[in-house]
């Protein structure tokens, strides 16, 4: 198994069309260099309905999301090859991470589709015809039978079911971050409110308990008094 050489990707793709549509440019590095197309689903659309730009317009892919993207080129893969895909290493530096499958079948015909995240703590920006990703080819020991006849040959746009699969918005580690943090200021100043409930209570309690008491004190002393007064007036009838 050896990659295809830049010089045999221009001469494969003379003979039979390995990408359409072509750019000879587009080849770098032994790799085809594939275009952003024209459709994209982010799971941060809030109607849940994929993204078609037109040509030169941008995509933007919220920190945390998953998006479903769609090249500009269709592929062929012959029945002797294999093709390996991946993401520019500048964009991949920014986060954006391809979690789909990293290989395309003997036999596939159509546009390909990534499926991304963006684990970064900022915006992707993506643009409509952008040399996103790369797509390498590489040689089976022989031509195969075993080609290719999914349900996804021949695809050319984001479907319904594609976009059933990914709805919904993420919860970006970030954004959680954020979340934990509002809850944690919240239940500070629930404590302090709490804080300062409960001792008024117990002031009030105590002041309550303050007022109650002295007077019975003041009875009790008033009554003793009382008592010494006619004690004291009755010894010195008793000594006479």
């Amino acid at each position: 198994m050896s990659f295809w050489s830049s010089e045999k990707i221009k001469e494969t793709a003379a003979k039979c069309p390995l990408v359409e549509p072509y750019d000879e440019k587009s080849v770098e590095h032994c790799a085809y260099e594939l275009g952003l197309g024209p459709e994209a689903f982010l799971t941060s659309d809030d109607e849940n309905k994929k993204t078609v730009l037109k040509e030169g317009e941008q995509l933007v892919i919220p920190p945390g999301q998953f998006c479903l993207l769609l090249t500009e080129e269709s592929v062929c893969i012959p029945s002797n090859a294999i093709g390996l895909i991946s993401i520019k290493a500048g964009i991949k530096f920014r986060g954006l991470v391809n979690v789909s499958g990293f290989h395309v079948d003997p036999g596939f015909q159509g546009r390909l589709k990534f499926s991304v995240y963006n684990a970064g703590s900022q915006n992707i920006v993506l643009q409509h015809g952008q040399r996103v990703f790369l797509l390498w080819f590489c040689d089976l020991d022989r031509s195969t039978s075993d080609t290719y006849k999914g349900a996804r040959t021949k695809q050319f746009e984001i479907s319904t079911e594609d976009v059933m699969r990914m709805q919904g918005e993420i919860a970006s580690p970030g954004q959680l971050k954020k979340e934990i943090q509002e809850v944690q200021t919240n239940v500070r100043v629930l404590n302090w409110m709490l804080g300062i409930l409960v001792t008024f209570v117990f002031g009030f309690i105590f002041l309550f308990l303050r007022g109650n008491i002295q007077p019975t004190n003041s009875a009790n002393q008033s009554g003793q008094q009382r008592t010494t007064a006619v004690v004291t007036n009755a010894v010195p009838q008793l000594i006479k």
